[in-house]
């Protein structure tokens, strides 16, 4: 699964995993909903499949994703050779460090702290305010689609959920509007321990640092909790989803660090095809495991399944990938609705069973999913015509707010 990239044309099959990463998870809360994810479609000799009854654990490729981009950024900007990192705060936000701080990110005085607390502060807000726009509007049309489904609204309905508008769900602030965004919440929290490590100690951290902490932090929470999943498990002093996002974002440096490695270094058909039938079968053997009645401990080895399969794409070296496969815009496009997919996924998962209660719950599996594609559809055109890019006008007045702030 591998798609052609440059600076400004995204990795198409990075996009469309994406999309199908994030329509798994919305089948996994729609088997929820609708059949308390004890949902068999078929048996093969004897063995159950599932209505991704596991499918939760497709989010351990967007954590592995966003590492890898977070590594990206910071090796650009200051490890790659010839590289000069110039003092001072970039439009963008993410530059801030010092003019005499070496490339290795190995400073150590004050005001080189002071300016990677800023710097990782700006990154995260980056990363942040690309999610607000639709996020900020999935939790304003929320309460909407609790009246139209009569439930109540209350003062202290609003007042537990006002943390949850800045991401502060995950630190035990109050209850979240929308609840499968505890992964954004989760994300922004990891990024703000995992970008200064990797920052200041980049090759120790992505070789070396990264590998160990990421398996003994998931294995722990294997043996200890018995799963990934399970969003409420509190794990020692936080909860297990800040832990799960920590150590697969900082194994994402490490996917990063190998598939830069590998990028332009082969040279061979015989190798591309072996890359392309590796990621194949690991996006195979991991949709397998989400469709399965395993138990949830097998997750921690699908989490390593995704880890190889986010190196092969975004390396770029399969043979699909120079046969051009995943080239056509519609794989970008793809990529680009599946965030706000994810957020308004509640919205019909609430209306559907409500209007349509009388039909199947297979005829509503498909409404709910028909109806998260469309909107989602709908207001990514709607955006771009307004300025051509996602949420313009939203998220320059969300930068102008945090800037002045």
């Amino acid at each position: 699964m591998n798609g052609q990239t440059s600076v400004k044309q995204k990795n198409g099959s990075v996009e469309l995993l994406r999309f199908i990463f994030t329509t798994i998870v919305i089948f996994f809360h729609i088997n929820l909903d609708l059949w308390d994810q004890k949902k068999v479609v078929a048996v093969v000799r004897d063995v159950p499949v599932t209505f991704f009854s596991h499918g939760n654990i497709g989010v351990e490729f967007f954590f592995i994703v966003t590492g890898w981009l977070m590594a990206k950024t910071i090796y650009s900007r200051y490890i790659q050779p010839g590289n000069i990192p110039q003092k001072g705060i970039s439009a963008a936000g993410l530059s801030g460090a010092g003019s005499r701080e070496s490339t290795s990110g190995t400073g150590a005085s004050d005001g080189k702290k002071t300016d990677l607390l800023t710097e990782t502060l700006q990154f995260a807000g980056h990363k942040a305010r690309a999610i607000f726009p639709y996020y900020l509007l999935a939790c304003a049309l929320t309460p909407v689609v609790r009246l139209m489904v009569n439930r109540t609204l209350t003062a202290q309905y609003f007042l537990d959920r006002l943390p949850s508008l800045l991401l502060l769900q995950r630190v035990g602030l109050g209850k979240p509007f929308i609840g499968c965004t505890w992964y954004l919440s989760s994300m922004i929290l990891a990024l703000l321990v995992v970008y200064p490590l990797c920052r200041r100690f980049y090759h120790v951290f992505t070789l070396f640092a990264a590998p160990a902490l990421c398996a003994l932090l998931l294995g722990a929470i294997i043996v200890f909790t018995g799963s990934l999943g399970d969003i409420e498990d509190w794990f020692f002093f936080t909860y297990k989803t800040n832990i799960r996002a920590f150590a697969e974002i900082s194994m994402g440096t490490t996917a990063f660090e190998l598939s830069r490695r590998i990028k332009g270094r082969v040279r061979s058909n015989a190798v591309r095809m072996l890359l392309t039938v590796t990621a194949l079968t690991c996006l195979t053997l991991s949709v397998a495991y989400m469709c399965s009645a395993m138990d949830g401990g097998a997750g921690l080895a699908v989490f390593y399944l995704l880890f190889v399969l986010v190196v092969i794409s975004f390396s770029g070296e399969g043979m699909l990938c120079h046969a051009g496969l995943f080239s056509h815009p519609v794989f970008s496009f793809l990529g680009k609705i599946s965030l706000p997919m994810y957020v308004m996924q509640t919205l019909f998962r609430r209306m559907v069973p409500c209007y349509f209660d009388k039909t199947s719950q297979w005829t509503q599996c498909l409404l709910i999913y028909l109806g998260i594609v469309g909107f989602s559809v709908s207001l990514h055109v709607l955006s771009a015509n307004m300025h051509g890019n996602p949420v313009p006008a939203l998220r320059t007045r969300f930068g102008r707010l945090t800037r002045q702030a």
